[in-house]
């Protein structure tokens, strides 16, 4: 792989680990099936554009960081960073010569290396722009409020940076995980589990909503997060999460 290339796969598997999805997870909520995202991920197989977008969807980040890496390796992909080069070159030799083009051309290419090698790095530079006349771009959830209800947070955007806070959190004597999860900018509550064992079920309860549970059905669903959908609540206090294992009694976190 080129290091545009490796940039960019290694920034889609941080954001896919991060999120705690699987690869089937992946193929049941976008359109790319499992075994293409593996060739994505492990860079056998240009990522489209979509992808890249979906990505970021499920996983509630927003898109601009690595869509801007996926340019940079598109150009590989395509042979639109070559061409340009290559281009040069051949005017190059033909205004001055054999020899003068060869060394042009050697010197446009170390010019070109280093030129992407900057734009990448300061493409992962951290943004220290924040009072720039120009705002960085906004993003929005899928819903807010009451319209949160049922929904799936990662579907939904809602547990991107800067948008949620764990209220309440416990990790059980068998390696079960649980936290209780609020959404600043959605203004909902979910459960987030991860260890889980089959069989095991996890219970978000806040008065005056219906219950919202998840199970650990398939293996799968015990190497990555299970999240229960929502409920509206502007403050988590006084929503309860229950671990309910497979064997064993039911335990609970409060916000």
């Amino acid at each position: 792989m080129t290091p545009e290339v490796r940039q960019l796969t290694a920034g889609l598997k941080g954001l896919r680990e991060a999120a705690g999805l699987s690869l089937s997870e992946l193929a049941a909520r976008t359109p790319y099936s499992k075994s293409s995202w593996a060739r994505y991920l492990n860079g056998e197989k240009p990522v489209p554009y979509d992808a890249v977008v979906a990505l970021c969807r499920v996983a509630g980040e927003r898109p601009e960081r690595l869509l801007a890496l996926w340019e940079l390796a598109d150009a590989e992909w395509s042979g639109r960073g070559r061409s340009a080069s290559e281009a040069e070159a051949e005017a190059e030799a033909e205004a001055g010569g054999r020899h003068g083009g060869r060394v042009r051309r050697v010197a446009f290419a170390a010019g070109a290396a280093i030129a992407a090698a900057v734009c990448a790095a300061v493409l992962l530079l951290p943004d220290e722009s924040a009072d720039s006349a120009v705002p960085p771009p906004t993003y929005s959830p899928g819903c807010t409020g009451p319209d949160c209800d049922g929904q799936n947070p990662v579907d939904m955007g809602c547990g991107g940076d800067n948008m949620v806070t764990t209220a309440a959190q416990r990790t059980f004597a068998d390696g079960q995980r649980v936290e209780l999860r609020h959404g600043t900018t959605c203004h909902a509550v979910w459960a987030r589990a991860t260890r889980l064992r089959i069989g095991d079920r996890v219970e978000l309860s806040r008065s005056g909503a219906g219950p919202k549970e998840v199970r650990a059905a398939v293996r799968d669903d015990t190497t990555g997060y299970l999240a229960t959908a929502m409920t509206p609540a502007d403050d988590p206090a006084g929503t309860r999460v229950c671990l309910i294992p497979a064997k064993g009694d039911r335990v609970c976190i409060e916000a």
